[in-house]
């Protein structure tokens, strides 16, 4: 890169310092951009320095750059007088609003205010937002950041684009659950404005998204580390979704799901399963089947014991055998027991763990929040295209939340009588979620409600269309609209692409059963049981050498002295690896807030602590090393049951 003459023109300020600096500051962050973010990084490497705004010395002799306003005036990106200073207030007064140091930066220039935070806050995370690719290159010359970058702390959004923000933004889950603050600096409002409030919104949303998924993965951990591990016999004994891939190439798939607009499509879906395959969730299987339509596979992933109502006492003539049920193995067990046909089980990590020394080859599909996502995802290892969405609403159509009809009512029947009907129940489900509802319009145009956990369905339903390779319709009527996909009646869609049989061997093998390797299982959990109880005991240890500890941090000597047997006890932790990943598996919660005491307490030199720091690390240590000897005690419950099953123990109801 030779652009010496360029950059000093570009910084118009003493050309030797100002060349070398900025040389230097551009090479390091570029170097460092490389390694994180390798588009960007190209992006901008190519980008002429002759380009870049003219960077002018304010008053003080540090920098600021003059920018084209929207309307086309001219202005200033920082103070023209002490721009460091202001960067320096706005960053201050930002950390001591935020509860966690993490920064979503619009209208940022050069970057001080980037720099001021990093000053003023703990290893700070800052998302810097910026449409203008010219204006981010001289930033990246005005100052080395490639500290930050490499550390994946310093972040750029140039795109108000969904799924580059929800890209973006996953790599960083914890602090997204923990808080992001805006910093919205006065060039936003007027250099790009369409751009900073659309990301705006788009960061809000995924911020919503994110705190429901992770929630729910804290909430339901220990029910997901108890389900797929009474799951065991049937995952081994149940073959997975390896030979399905591709197995429907170019067919229509229909996916069903429990929308109120699912009512005005049943009559018609009978007509249609020789033409598509019909790929159900859980819910509507019985109604489908009780209307003469068994979908050809039917999803289930859902935690709740209830989800083995769906399954128990089909209608009279339902043929379960002539639908394959395809389960995540977090699935309630009683799903799997009531379930009378053939199914096949994903691949799960935890399950894996458990099982090393042998463990059944299982094919994965991606992780989604709904028994509807993973209807998507099987249709697309089926290969099929179109995928056409029935009763996916997302809203409550109608004033509706479930579907006449469907097995919910027979929940209701003992509550009902002519002063509680089916439709206040109904109004009653939506209105328990009146905190979170959402007024949104359907895709006829329709007032309706909505809520935040419906709309995260909805952001990743976006998401995943937006990756997809086949076509995806919705069959009206819907509710909500989802971007990427077609509104067309069921009719027409018929009409033009299920006119062709299915083909033949779309259930070939699918009363296969994989070899039952039982007893290996076994051995497998004895084993873990054996592991964790070693942690278990090394947990107890650490607990009572902690305590000890707490109470030297005025005493330095004995303290250094006893903490070395902290370094031995972690050694011990470290052989006992598979069951520490295991129990902390069980103990996302432990995770989630030794993460945020880290993010707290700040620093990683524990050398240099204050005894009020070193207490307060201690403390969180504690706190940790308990929830982790309780993840023992539950798991050292569990595993014994699980062991029952495989040894031919009753099933779980």
């Amino acid at each position: 890169m030779n652009a010496a003459s360029v950059v000093i023109d570009t910084f118009d300020v003493d050309g030797r310092a100002a060349l070398k600096t900025a040389r230097a500051a551009w090479l390091s962050n570029l170097g460092a951009l490389y390694q994180r973010i390798p588009d960007l990084a190209a992006r901008l490497d190519a980008l002429p320095f002759a380009q870049l705004p003219r960077v002018e010395a304010a008053r003080d002799g540090t920098l600021t750059v003059r920018l084209i306003a929207d309307d086309g005036a001219p202005v200033f990106a920082h103070s023209r007088h002490e721009p460091l200073v202001e960067a320096g207030r706005t960053a201050s007064r930002a950390a001591a609003a935020a509860g966690n140091p993490a920064f979503v930066v619009q209208g940022g220039g050069l970057g001080h205010v980037w720099a001021a935070l990093e000053a003023v806050a703990e290893r700070p995370v800052v998302i810097a937002c910026e449409p203008d690719l010219a204006v981010l290159k001289a930033a990246l010359c005005a100052a080395d950041h490639a500290a930050a970058i490499r550390e994946g702390r310093l972040v750029f959004i140039t795109q108000a684009d969904k799924r580059l923000v929800h890209d973006t933004l996953t790599a960083m889950n914890a602090d997204v659950m923990l808080g992001l603050q805006f910093v919205t600096l006065p060039p936003a409002s007027r250099c790009g404005a369409e751009f900073h409030a659309r990301i705006r919104a788009l960061v809000t949303d995924y911020i919503a998204f994110a705190r429901m998924q992770i929630t729910t993965l804290v909430r339901n951990a220990r029910q997901t580390c108890r389900n797929i591990t009474l799951n065991l016999r049937d995952y081994v004994r149940s073959p997975g979704i390896e030979s399905l891939r591709n197995r429907a190439a170019g067919v229509p798939a229909i996916l069903v799901a429990a929308g109120p607009s699912l009512a005005a499509h049943l009559d018609a879906l009978p007509a249609l399963r020789e033409r598509a395959v019909i790929i159900a969730v859980q819910t509507v299987y019985k109604l489908l089947c009780a209307r003469g339509c068994p979908p050809h596979f039917v999803t289930s992933l859902d935690y709740h014991e209830l989800s083995g109502d769906f399954f128990r006492d089909p209608p009279p003539g339902a043929d379960a055998c002539g639908t394959l049920l395809i389960a995540e193995p977090k699935a309630h067990p009683s799903v799997l027991d009531a379930f009378s046909g053939p199914r096949r089980l994903l691949h799960s990590p935890f399950a894996h763990e458990l099982l090393c020394e042998r463990p059944p080859i299982r094919a994965a599909l991606r992780a989604g929040s709904t028994v509807a996502h993973l209807s998507l995802y099987l249709a697309q290892h089926l290969g099929c295209d179109p995928i056409i969405f029935v009763g996916q609403d997302l809203c409550c159509t109608d004033g509706l939340y479930y579907p006449p009809g469907t097995p919910i009512e027979d929940v209701w029947r003992p509550e009902l009588s002519r002063f509680c009907t089916v439709e206040m129940k109904q109004w009653e489900r939506i209105a328990r979620s009146r905190s979170i509802l959402r007024r949104v319009t359907d895709s006829a145009g329709r007032p309706a409600y909505s809520d935040e956990q419906l709309f995260t369905y909805a952001e990743q339903f976006e998401a995943d269309i937006a990756a997809s390779a086949a076509r995806v319709l919705l069959a009206a009527p819907t509710g909500v609209a989802l971007a990427g996909a077609q509104v067309r009646p069921l009719a027409d869609i018929a009409a033009q692409y299920c006119q062709r049989p299915l083909p033949a061997d779309l259930l070939r093998d699918a009363g296969d059963m994989a070899a039952d390797d039982a007893g290996a299982a076994a051995a497998s959990i004895e084993a873990r049981i054996r592991e964790i109880r070693e942690l278990r005991r090394i947990s107890e240890r650490m607990l009572g050498l902690l305590d000890e500890l707490a109470g030297l941090t005025d005493r330095p000597a004995e303290f250094n002295r006893r903490i070395a047997l902290v370094d031995d006890l972690r050694a011990q932790v470290a052989r006992c690896d598979r069951a520490f990943r295991l129990v902390t598996e069980a103990s996302q919660l432990a995770e989630l807030r030794r993460f945020s005491a880290d993010r707290q307490i700040g620093g990683d030199s524990p050398e240099h602590d204050s005894p009020q720091t070193a207490l307060r690390r201690l403390r969180r240590d504690g706190e940790f090393v308990a929830a982790i000897r309780d993840g023992c005690d539950f798991l050292l419950d569990l595993l014994p049951q699980a062991l029952d099953r495989l040894r031919g123990g009753g099933a779980t109801r």
